[in-house]
C-alpha cells in the first residue's frame, strides 16, 4: 500500500508484525520514535504518520498512538487523533480518552478532530 510518502511492505514470507517495515525502517523504530520524548517533533510525526498506515497490522500500532494522545506537543497530538481516525473501529480501545479530547483539550481543531475520531471508530 502506498500513501503519500510512507509505503508499509512485508520484509520476507511470513505475515509477523515483527516483520512489517514502513519506509525502509521496522514498526519498532517508529514505535520507539513516537514513545522517546526526547525524539524531535518532526520525528515523532513521521512515526505518527507510518503507524496510522499499519492500523492494527501490528498489535502495539494503536497502543502506542493511544499514548500520543498524551503528548504535550500539539501537532502531535492532532495527528494521532487523525491517525486513529483513519484506522477507524479497529482504534476503539482510544475512545475514552478520544472522549476527554474531544471535551478538554486547549485545541479547538483538535477537540473537532477527537469528535470525527469517535464518530469514525464507532461507525456512525
Amino acid at each position: 500500500m502506498l500513501c503519500g510518502m510512507v509505503s508499509l511492505s512485508l520484509i520476507g514470507c511470513g505475515k509477523s508484525p515483527e516483520l512489517l517495515s514502513v519506509t525502509g525502517k521496522p514498526i519498532e523504530f517508529w514505535l520507539e520514535a513516537l514513545k522517546t520524548p526526547s525524539t524531535e517533533v518532526k520525528q515523532r510525526l513521521k512515526a505518527v504518520q507510518a503507524l496510522s498506515n499499519v492500523g492494527s497490522a501490528h498489535p502495539q500500532a494503536i497502543p502506542t498512538l493511544i499514548e500520543a494522545l498524551e503528548q504535550t506537543d500539539s501537532a502531535v497530538r492532532g495527528a494521532a487523533v487523525l491517525a486513529l481516525l483513519k484506522i477507524g473501529p479497529s482504534a476503539k480501545d482510544a475512545l475514552p480518552v478520544l472522549e476527554r479530547i474531544s471535551e478538554s483539550d486547549k485545541e479547538t481543531q483538535i477537540r473537532g478532530f477527537a469528535e470525527k475520531a469517535i464518530k469514525a471508530i464507532r461507525g456512525e
